[in-house]
């Protein structure tokens, strides 16, 4: 796949639409590729196993965010490789044999090393996340708005922190008991990766 392809401009959507919750964690096991145990990845799940399949991705030609966050514009990105490489099931998840296609062809030749495994974390990885407000915008929001989808709040994923993302940011720090002044801080970012 020599060309670049812009998954916003061949009609996929970067909302998210799907009728199932998001995963919250990262399952691990689901190859073992070059001494390097790669995770079973799928939308809402973030962390660095998440930054690699990005990052060999866009070595493959697609324009996506390199933000460490399975969005929706990553899981039509996997959509689209799985259904142009052949044989795979398009599903939207990144398992064995998806990772198989993006990894094997080029993985030795590119002579990466991983000083550590990845490892088997519910999100956020830690909480050093940016506290949030309304009026915020970026990668962060994104992650936010996707972690209250997989809460099940019906939210666009457009990174923009506008009312409906503090609405529903409020109504789940009171459903957790948390302070309820619709900003995204330590305890509500805690709560979120519970």
């Amino acid at each position: 796949m020599s060309a670049m392809t812009n998954i916003e401009t061949n009609g996929q959507s970067t909302v998210s639409t799907a009728t199932i919750p998001a995963y919250t964690s990262v399952q691990s096991g689901a190859i073992l590729s070059h001494g390097v145990e790669l995770p079973v990845l799928s939308l809402g799940v973030a962390g660095e196993a998440v930054r690699f399949a990005q990052q060999r991705l866009m070595a493959n030609g697609y324009r996506i965010g390199f933000n460490g966050q399975y969005g929706p514009q990553m899981k039509a990105a996997i959509e689209h490789f799985q259904a142009y490489y052949g044989g795979l099931v398009v599903d939207g998840i990144l398992g064995e044999n998806t990772w198989r296609g993006l990894c094997d062809q080029e993985f030795s030749r590119l002579g990466w090393t991983f000083y550590s495994p990845f490892k088997n974390t519910k999100y956020p990885y830690n909480v050093n996340m940016s506290e949030l407000n309304q009026g915020h915008v970026g990668d962060a929001v994104e992650c936010l708005q996707l972690r209250l989808y997989a809460q099940g709040f019906s939210l666009f994923i457009d990174g923009d922190f506008g009312l409906r993302t503090r609405e529903a940011v409020e109504v789940f720090q009171r459903r957790e008991s948390l302070k309820i002044d619709g900003i995204v801080g330590v305890q509500t970012w805690r709560k979120l990766g519970e």
